[in-house]
């Protein structure tokens, strides 16, 4: 990637987690905060808009990957959501920014890259899926039996990385709470089916 791309890149993140919105800065700012002149920024984008896609595009790449390594690199079915978890809090650590514009997007007021996240959010579903059947941890059944609870499970995960990001202090505390939301959930699905067969 070319140097000013990166500039403009980490400059809009660090300027949206500060702000109320990304929607409020100006391209002179911006250009200020990334050390350039604001003339350099049509080089390399379109719009504000551009900019903030093009994070989310490699916010979603990274974590994607990390989270897959991590859950591959388990040392066991029961340890994976710690392990996952515990990739997660340290990639929330370094990407803090954008960590911060993510769930203020997903959460707050929608935004110009609240499409964009959904996406990647998707994606991460589905690669929990793929990973999780890999690795037996998820019994044998269908793929919609699954979806709705991974998608549960996903959102709480990242809830619950905006609150370790609030008090990283309680780190194993925001740990264990993923393991219970983790079993919670499968086990209620589980549950459900067997409570729909029983009834049938």
């Amino acid at each position: 990637m070319a140097p000013g791309k990166r500039l403009l890149m980490e400059a809009t993140a660090r300027l949206a987690a500060r702000s109320h919105g990304a929607e409020m800065i100006s391209l002179r700012e911006l250009a200020r905060e990334a050390g350039l002149n604001h003339n350099t920024f049509y080089r390399h984008f379109d719009s504000l808009e551009d900019v903030l896609h093009a994070i989310v595009d490699e916010f979603g790449r990274e974590l994607r990957q990390g989270l897959s390594l991590a859950r591959a690199q388990a040392p066991s079915v029961d340890t994976v959501t710690e392990s996952v978890m515990g990739w997660l809090f340290d990639f929330a650590d370094a990407h803090r920014d954008v960590f911060v514009i993510a769930l203020r997007e997903r959460y707050g007021p929608p935004g110009p890259i609240r499409d964009a996240l959904q996406m990647q959010l998707d994606q991460l579903v589905q690669d929990m899926l793929t990973d999780l059947k890999a690795r037996g941890v998820l019994p044998a059944l269908a793929d919609q039996v699954w979806l709705p609870a991974l998608r549960l499970i996903t959102e709480q995960a990242f809830h619950v990385c905006g609150l370790y990001l609030q008090a990283p202090e309680l780190r194993s505390q925001w740990l264990a709470q993923a393991k219970v939301v983790f079993d919670t959930v499968i086990l209620g699905t589980l549950a459900r089916l067997a409570a729909q067969k029983s009834s049938a």
